[in-house]
């Protein structure tokens, strides 16, 4: 929640709110509510009281609003990164707060990623998305893929975005790409993939994000490979070789078969 931020596909985060409950399996090892626990700002349990940050922190868009402007270079900027901002027990109130302010920096473009789009339809019926608003949801396994693409889809936005950190199958994102049988239908835009870091960290298969990486590029959409986290393979240049071991995540990185991808849209 700083003016800089590790996350690597974007300049800044913002949380407007903390807090959360648990939805699916990408959920088990939730480093936002380690986080916050450790830090006592809210629970991510069904009923715990959410924590709307403070007016000043709400300011800070603002200001990299103004030095994105003077740069005539737009910024990008994720957030929530400690809830989600579809979250059934946020009121809408906070939302459209959300929105208002998202609407006054035009030069900052927000990812939004949800995995409960259901909201996300609701809440945007009748409303039309800003340009610099851009719609994501998570999907780590091909169930949940199916379950929220064509909902998130649904949505008239600029740009869409998949993230699918932690990945934990293999996923065909066919269906949802750019390409004749959308029928003119919107698909995604941007695709970011992961694996799993922290303590209990899942392993990824290199071919799961060869594939993710393949079907972008037949599809001429961006895609971005963020990092393998705690597993990859002992010689990433053997790229035929699905075996990985626990190197650490920084020790892992994030090069793919000998290259970054750090692909962004527009």
């Amino acid at each position: 929640m700083a003016e800089r931020t590790k996350i690597e596909w974007v300049d800044h985060t913002f949380n407007p709110w903390i807090g959360c409950t648990r939805v699916s399996d990408a959920c088990d090892n939730c480093y936002a509510a380690a986080m916050s626990r450790r830090r006592g700002w809210a629970e991510f349990e069904p009923g715990a009281p959410r924590h709307r940050t403070s007016a000043t922190y709400w300011r800070q868009p603002l200001v990299w609003n103004r030095k994105a402007e003077a740069r005539r270079t737009r910024a990008k900027v994720f957030g929530p990164s400690l809830a989600d901002p579809f979250d059934a027990e946020i009121s809408d109130a906070w939302r459209h707060d959300y929105i208002d302010l998202i609407k006054r920096t035009p030069w900052l473009d927000y990812i939004l990623l949800t995995k409960r789009p259901q909201v996300a339809v609701k809440f945007f019926c009748g409303r039309r998305v800003p340009d610099n608003l851009w719609l994501g949801v998570t999907a780590e396994t091909q169930k949940m893929l199916a379950l929220r693409a064509p909902t998130i889809l649904d949505i008239k936005a600029k740009v869409h975005v998949l993230s699918a950190e932690p990945l934990l199958e293999q996923l065909d994102l066919a269906p949802w790409l750019p390409g004749p049988e959308r029928n003119n239908r919107q698909s995604f835009t941007w695709v970011i993939a992961g694996g799993e870091s922290g303590p209990k960290a899942r392993a990824s298969k290199p071919q799961w994000f060869r594939i993710l990486r393949d079907q972008c590029a037949a599809a001429g959409i961006a895609f971005f490979f963020k990092q393998w986290g705690e597993h990859a393979p002992d010689d990433e240049r053997r790229s035929d070789d699905n075996a990985v071991r626990k190197l650490g995540r920084k020790t892992a990185g994030a090069c793919l078969d000998g290259r970054h991808h750090r692909d962004t849209p527009l």
